[in-house]
């Protein structure tokens, strides 16, 4: 009896993590600082995971979830990304954002119990910062060069962003994701719209703070303001900071990689 019952407990489901599907751009670092004040203690973010040296793996796994996923990226192999696997990554949390928003039409299906928030922002102001994430990408050239480095220096973000990148915007080739931003802005915001259930949707904006978040997680109110956080100074500090670490861990790795383990 007690053998079955843990059995039962191991194959079932764990609890999905709470989504916050929101594009890139759109709050991301404040509203998971916002989680974090909340009491949620283990949250996702993607540059937590790009600076993390132990977190490299789970790149891997986006990588993968990307050939899974996006008809229109040239590796598509048609498998889907079932919960089972998206759990590899995502199990352990308790509430995830930013890369996941990039997957958003794999991961409502495969947590179909989750609370889901959205945040929207005025598509022009949105444009605008989010250029700064896709921009540089068009060039082969820097395609090339970011996944060459990320290779020598044991960073494996670059290769799944492009095709994260180019997946998401539904664009025909990697040089033409800016063009479809805007029209891939829109249909990201429709599809959750469209298929979370209205009571577990939360349709939120950064400026409206604690009250609906809180009555949406059933939390009380915290007496701090709302965080604001990873303006466009601040993104563009934090990916140089990020560039320089992987250029110098690359060059060290080519140019002498018998010291690797002493550094």
């Amino acid at each position: 009896m007690s053998s079955t019952m843990t059995e039962k407990e191991n194959s079932a489901p764990r609890p999905p993590p709470l989504l916050f599907l929101g594009a890139a751009r759109t709050g991301t670092a404040s509203l998971m600082e916002a989680l974090r004040i909340l009491g949620l203690e283990n949250v996702h973010h993607g540059w937590e995971v790009s600076e993390r040296e132990d977190q490299q793996w789970q790149w891997r796994i986006f990588d993968r979830a990307a050939d899974a996923t996006f008809p229109n990226i040239p590796t598509y192999n048609g498998k889907g990304f079932s919960r089972a696997e998206w759990d590899e990554v995502f199990g352990s949390y308790e509430a995830v954002s930013d890369v996941a928003s990039f997957f958003a039409e794999s991961l409502i299906p495969a947590y179909p119990d989750a609370k889901v928030i959205l945040v929207e922002r005025d598509i022009e102001k949105w444009y605008k910062s989010v250029l700064m994430i896709f921009e540089p990408a068009q060039s082969a050239f820097y395609r090339n060069l970011g996944e060459t480095v990320g290779k020598w220096a044991g960073y494996d973000n670059a290769k799944a962003s492009f095709k994260m990148h180019q997946g998401w915007t539904k664009a025909p080739t990697p040089e033409t994701t800016v063009e479809h931003l805007k029209e891939a802005y829109i249909g990201h915001n429709k599809y959750i719209r469209e298929n979370v259930p209205a009571d577990q949707l939360l349709d939120f904006q950064l400026s409206q703070g604690w009250e609906p978040l809180c009555r949406f997680l059933g939390k009380p109110i915290p007496d701090v303001p709302f965080p604001h956080a990873n303006d466009s100074a601040a993104y563009k500090a934090r990916g140089k900071k990020l560039t320089r670490k992987m250029m110098g861990r690359a060059a060290r790795n080519f140019f002498f990689p018998c010291f690797q383990k002493k550094f």
